[in-house]
């Protein structure tokens, strides 16, 4: 996916109400030799087991599916590119380096997850709160005299907890057709190594080779601010890790973000929904134009 070089190569701009946003049109399509398989609830009345989310009888890849794939990249994006996002931003010892951390979106992270502290993850969780009429951003270790740290640079982007962020997802459509398969799975027996009575189950793929249609919307100002600008509320400075950026062209400020962060994210994300053991969800995403 080739980034932009300048706000009027992007695809679209559009008014959303009184917003206005860019819009990255995009398209997905499952690999030839793979399939897709993003789940929704069985039904009791039906002996097929396993169903594809559909709407209208037809496929869709929810927003929330693909947003969960892309903001784990996103997450990657700042953890595997601290320095080099560091050094542009002005972040330059290690306690300001930690204000790129991305943050669990969990409030109460599992312990699975609680091991991703030691892994580039902050310990804080990103959200805003109003305590007697003032603002109150996280801090460090989570103190109440400590170092405020302000929301995580990802949540910037996909909204925290009391504020939302300046992207937003759209389902994916199939184009027309019939793109459902039937699939039969059967579980083996593990001591006879045949197959184990009544193991036979039926569920839906999405065939390989379709293509799925949405878009990314990149809102141009939230709370009062443009996109690639530190957000102020109440007085208080809520993307602290924007703070110290130099740059003072506000489209290049907004270029950088999308080309070395939006884009390479995008680019990053090569597997959708489940069923990944079997061969499922390789995708390969473009940006139409």
């Amino acid at each position: 996916m080739s980034t932009i070089k300048n706000l009027e190569s992007l695809p679209e701009t559009r008014n959303l109400g009184n917003q206005s946003v860019f819009v990255l049109p995009l398209e997905i399509k499952v690999a030839r030799d793979s399939f897709l398989h993003i789940g929704a609830t069985d039904s009791p009345l039906a002996d097929k087991k396993q169903p594809v989310f559909s709407v209208d009888g037809q496929p869709v890849i929810p927003a929330s599916s693909f947003k969960g794939v892309f903001r784990q990249q996103v997450e990657m994006i700042f953890i595997k590119k601290k320095d080099q996002l560091a050094d542009t931003l002005g972040l330059i010892d290690d306690q300001l380096k930690y204000l790129l951390k991305p943050s669990i979106p969990a409030s109460r992270p599992s312990k699975a997850e609680k091991d991703l502290f030691n892994q580039g993850y902050r310990k804080e969780h990103s959200s805003i709160k109003v305590d007697e009429d003032k603002i109150e951003v996280p801090r460090k270790n989570n103190q109440r005299n400590g170092d405020p740290i302000g929301l995580c640079p990802v949540s910037y982007f996909f909204g925290a907890t009391g504020i939302e962020g300046y992207l937003r997802i759209s389902p994916f459509f199939p184009v027309p057709g019939e793109w459902r398969i039937d699939q039969t799975r059967i579980r083996i027996d593990r001591k006879s190594q045949t197959a184990a009575p009544g193991a036979l189950v039926t569920g839906e793929q999405v065939k390989p080779g379709s293509t799925f249609n949405g878009e990314i919307l990149i809102f141009k100002e939230r709370q009062g601010s443009s996109f690639g600008k530190c957000r102020r509320l109440g007085g208080v400075d809520i993307d602290l890790w924007l703070k110290n950026w130099v740059e003072a062209d506000d489209p290049k400020r907004k270029m950088f973000l999308i080309n070395e962060i939006v884009i390479p994210a995008l680019s990053n994300i090569t597997v959708l929904g489940g069923q990944k053991s079997l061969g499922g969800g390789v995708v390969n995403i473009h940006m139409e134009r």
